[in-house]
């Protein structure tokens, strides 16, 4: 793939010019041995991504008594968030906590989070989203494959539930007609452009800085994100429609070679200690957020106005759109496609989501 190949000069020259990276991963403390964490992401320290990084952080050196040091570089310090795997693979940081429409340019598996209508998720209704994080087979299956590219996959560590069917300026959606000739904008990936078209839309990509204004003079109509990530970046809309079309994975994943070189007890301390505190830590605040955010998008100074699509007409949704998405995600990942899709669907039995 594309960014595994491209070990860009970005990562090696940062490297060379601060001697950030490229140095030894632990180093000797009296009779013991420390050792390093750089971890990278795209976002601000108070955002979700930035809070639970420094839960996990905190829990780490707590539990390891400080022999494994977290430097955290947030907010794309080192790189566009296009370059934290190369970064990984360069040994200029040792993991990132990333999202799954990029990491899809290593392993297109990573886009099971995203195949509309799969995933039973609607704000504060997460659990569909939760027993796929903690679930065995699946977890196991995007952890060999990203193995098989130097990466270890420490876990799935939730900001969102989902993405909402659309926010728009121009009319509530409230039916798949509705959709019709709007000019939505998406975050990419196997699945964002599909979805999109497939409702009658026409898909358009801006760049997430550039968003507000693309909104404000009417060079796109809409989007399909997160609200949490939209209310936190002002990219209020007129409209909102819910419940969602798809979850969103949150890969949090680190050099494999760093991982192997941990002694076996600050491995357990991180695998059955940091990250399930890490995640539960996680999901309960995007529970809690989603609610509280969706309550207070709908006052003043926000005023977005929320349509709750019908059962009926989520139904005639997931029938133009679910199926599609399913067989080109399996034609692109093989075999373990099939796999993840079944597991998931399994998975949301007996899930139902209420208005």
């Amino acid at each position: 793939m594309k960014i595994m190949r491209n070990v860009t000069l970005t990562a090696t020259a940062f490297a060379l010019a601060t001697g950030v990276g490229l140095g030894p991963m632990s180093t000797q403390v009296g009779a013991q041995d420390t050792y390093q964490m750089r971890i990278v992401h795209a976002y601000p320290e108070h955002t979700q991504h930035g809070r639970k990084m420094a839960f996990f952080k905190e829990k780490v050196e707590e539990y390891t008594d400080g022999r494994v040091k977290v430097t955290i570089y947030p907010n794309a310090q080192l790189g566009p968030i296009t370059q934290e795997v190369p970064m990984i693979l360069a040994g200029t940081v040792e993991a990132s906590y990333n999202l799954s429409g990029i990491l899809e340019g290593v392993d297109p598996a990573e886009a099971i989070w995203n195949i509309p209508f799969l995933l039973k998720v609607a704000p504060a209704q997460g659990e569909h989203m939760r027993r796929v994080m903690y679930d065995k087979t699946v977890q196991e299956i995007l952890a060999r494959r990203l193995a098989a590219k130097g990466l270890k996959r420490l876990g799935h560590v939730p900001t969102l539930t989902g993405f909402m069917l659309v926010g728009n300026n121009l009319r509530p959606v409230e039916k798949l007609e509705d959709f019709e000739g709007l000019r939505i904008r998406h975050p990419g990936g196997l699945m964002g452009k599909l979805y999109i078209e497939t409702v009658g839309a026409s898909p358009m990509t801006v760049a997430g800085a550039e968003v507000p204004v693309a909104l404000q003079q009417g060079v796109v109509d809409g989007l399909v994100t997160t609200p949490v990530h939209y209310h936190d970046a002002r990219w209020h809309t007129k409209y909102m429609s819910l419940p969602f079309y798809a979850g969103y994975g949150l890969p949090f994943v680190a050099s494999l070679r760093w991982w192997k070189s941990l002694p076996a007890d600050i491995q357990d301390i991180i695998t059955n200690k940091a990250i399930p505190e890490t995640q539960e830590h996680a999901y309960k605040a995007v529970i809690d957020l989603e609610d509280r955010y969706i309550k207070e998008m709908q006052k003043p100074p926000y005023n977005v106005k929320i349509s709750w699509v019908s059962p009926q007409e989520m139904d005639r949704f997931t029938a133009q759109v679910r199926d599609k998405a399913i067989e080109r995600f399996v034609k692109v990942v093989g075999p373990d496609g099939r796999e993840l899709v079944d597991q998931v669907q399994r998975l949301g039995e007996g899930i139902s989501i209420k208005q």
